[in-house]
């Protein structure tokens, strides 16, 4: 009897030999009937490719056929290359449980168009870059706590949170946040990048504290590698030898900022390639000439398109010679705060056509020039002949309360301005301001006084404006109810981030009142600014009388907890970003520096 080898040696020539009489059509179709067989039970490899490669160069095979090959091949390809990926994906989420920035790691993710899974960690379901947008919407109050998330939601709150940093050095302040700064720049490049803006608030008279200070800031300036803008904001002021310090070290600045009580910055038109560039001083009898300002502008003609100057009312000033330049006509954003307007001045505003921002706060030295300016614009075919960009205009006048025409003027000149998304017109007349509403369908942020705040003229501003608006600023003399009690009527806005009640009231003076008396009005004072963010869920700031909160809330739906965390109130010769407020919209309608604050401290503003 035949063992079982030579059995198979048998059958296996047998087999061969019939394979050898069969037609090249009927040898193929044997290949494919074997591949698809080794498919179907999972044993898809090497050899399976092989056949089907052999199989599909054979000439005279069926279109049909062929299609079941390239089909059949097709589907098992795909299938071990899933297998494959989602070992590669494993394989990928170890690396993020190792290191959450991994650039190559986040270089893939970014590439990948892989449709994620819900098992998957929520940071690798969506790129960097959609987690980094998602994070410029929160407050960075609440952005915080995204420190304490993951790894990967650190890296990103922390390049937001590090973006700009104000740092305060003065008699009375603590000095070792500033000097903590400074010594990380210089020993930590990667948290050095993440600086990009640098606001310096001083505070001293000239000594050696003062000396010792600017030392370590300017053996501290070469660190700051990623830095973009820089201000100096107080006194003693920035002056020549510093210039060229900051000069020297980064000669590419794209936003420079002068705050103080004099122009004493020597040089500064050595700068090149500015985009914008703020001076706010009380005088012009500092150490540079006044000239340089103009010299400032030419010099960055090119790239300047935000300009803000600044002064003070109760001196004379004048920037008609820095008007003079041509680089106003460039300008997209401008700012003239606490200064006295001529009429030259504005002239060359009304051919600054490319203007999209427009804020004037002073005292016009011609009203009535000013007057006739602004009646001046006509529309044409829907377009504006004055200012036709304009997307912004803030409108605070001192001294001119009674001049109507003025404001009836400026009223005219807004009307018909789709484009406008933010105003602020001071004290121009209720009825006025009602009138220019109607006709601003895109506004999202308005600031607004109502002398007498009643349930008709509050229902009259919010019939007026669009179910879309984001932050309003309501200022009132007198109001017919306790002003807290008109929250209610703004929750028709679903998009609403802030609200301020304005009435001018100052909160409990624990100086003027007994200590009962004291307790119980402020928690009435804190009862009525947290009764806002109750009644409106989508508020996540409230101004209550010159005063800013965040709000915090927590506990379950019907069960929520709402509380108040008081913001800090401005500091001497503040200016324009201070506070975070969670959105420009309502950082602009609650500017700090209307008027700078050279006199009055605390929380008194126009």
């Amino acid at each position: 009897m035949a063992g079982p080898s030579h059995t198979q040696d048998e059958l296996t020539t047998t087999v061969f030999g019939a394979l050898e009489s069969l037609s090249q059509v009927r040898k193929a179709n044997f290949l494919l009937e074997t591949s698809l067989a080794l498919i179907e039970s999972g044993r898809y490899g090497e050899d399976v490719e092989n056949y089907l490669e052999v199989y599909l160069r054979t000439p005279g095979l069926e279109k049909k056929d062929v299609a079941r090959a390239l089909l059949a091949r097709g589907h098992a390809r795909k299938t071990a290359g899933d297998k494959l990926l989602a070992r590669a994906q494993q394989d990928f989420q170890a690396v993020a449980k190792l290191d959450p920035s991994n650039r190559e790691l986040q270089g893939y993710l970014r590439r990948s168009n892989m449709i994620h899974f819900v098992d998957e960690p929520a940071s690798q379901r969506a790129p960097p870059e959609i987690w980094e947008l998602i994070a410029r919407f929160i407050p960075r109050y609440h952005l915080r706590s995204w420190l304490f998330v993951s790894a990967f939601h650190r890296d990103i709150a922390v390049r937001l949170i590090f973006h700009t940093i104000d740092l305060y050095f003065g008699e009375d302040q603590d000095l070792n946040r500033g000097l903590d700064i400074f010594d990380r720049v210089k020993a930590d490049p990667i948290f050095a990048s993440r600086v990009k803006a640098l606001r310096l608030h001083w505070a001293y008279e000239e000594n050696d504290m003062f000396d010792l200070m600017t030392r370590m800031f300017k053996s501290a300036l070469p660190a700051f590698i990623a830095l973009r803008e820089f201000e100096w904001i107080g006194y003693p002021e920035l002056r020549a030898e510093m210039v060229q310090a900051v000069l020297e070290t980064h000669p590419k600045l794209q936003t420079l900022g002068l705050i103080g009580w004099h122009f004493d910055a020597v040089g500064v038109s050595a700068f090149r390639g500015l985009r914008k560039f703020i001076l706010r001083a009380e005088d012009d009898d500092g150490f540079a000439d006044m000239g340089e300002v103009r010299t400032v502008l030419d010099q960055n003609q090119a790239t300047l398109r935000h300009l803000t100057l600044g002064a003070y009312l109760q001196r004379n000033h004048s920037w008609d010679h820095a008007f003079q330049s041509a680089t106003i006509r460039n300008l997209a954003h401008l700012e003239l705060v606490d200064t006295r307007i001529s009429h030259i001045v504005l002239a060359r505003i009304a051919h600054a056509h490319r203007l999209e921002s427009l804020t004037l706060h002073g005292t016009f030295e011609e009203p009535c020039s000013a007057s006739v300016v602004f009646g001046s614009d006509h529309v044409i075919d829907g377009v504006h002949t004055f200012l036709p960009h304009l997307e912004e205009f803030r409108f605070i006048m001192v001294g001119h309360d009674d001049d109507v025409n003025l404001f009836q003027s400026v009223a005219q000149f807004l009307r018909q301005r789709p484009k406008l998304r933010r105003l602020d017109l001071g004290c121009c007349p209720w009825d006025l301001v009602h009138g220019v509403l109607l006709d601003l369908a895109n506004l999202h942020a308005l600031r607004v006084r109502i002398a007498n705040l009643t349930d008709a003229s509050l229902r009259m501003l919010l019939d007026a404006v669009p179910r879309t608006m984001l932050a309003i600023h309501v200022e009132t003399a007198v109001s017919t109810k306790p002003i807290h009690e008109h929250a209610p009527a703004f929750s028709i806005f679903p998009s609403l981030t802030m609200l301020h009640l304005n009435g001018n009231l100052r909160r409990p003076q624990p100086n003027l009142l007994s200590d009962k008396e004291f307790q119980v009005q402020t928690e009435l004072w804190a009862t009525s600014a947290r009764s806002i963010a109750r009644v409106l869920p989508s508020v996540d700031f409230v101004g209550w009388h010159g005063e800013h909160y965040v709000v915090v809330r927590g506990g379950t739906t019907g069960n929520e907890k709402v509380e108040l965390k008081e913001l800090p109130s401005r500091r001497r010769l503040d200016c324009a970003k201070g506070v975070d407020l969670g959105s420009e919209d309502a950082a602009w309608i609650e500017r700090k520096d209307l008027p700078m604050d050279y006199e009055v401290p605390g929380l008194q503003q126009t």
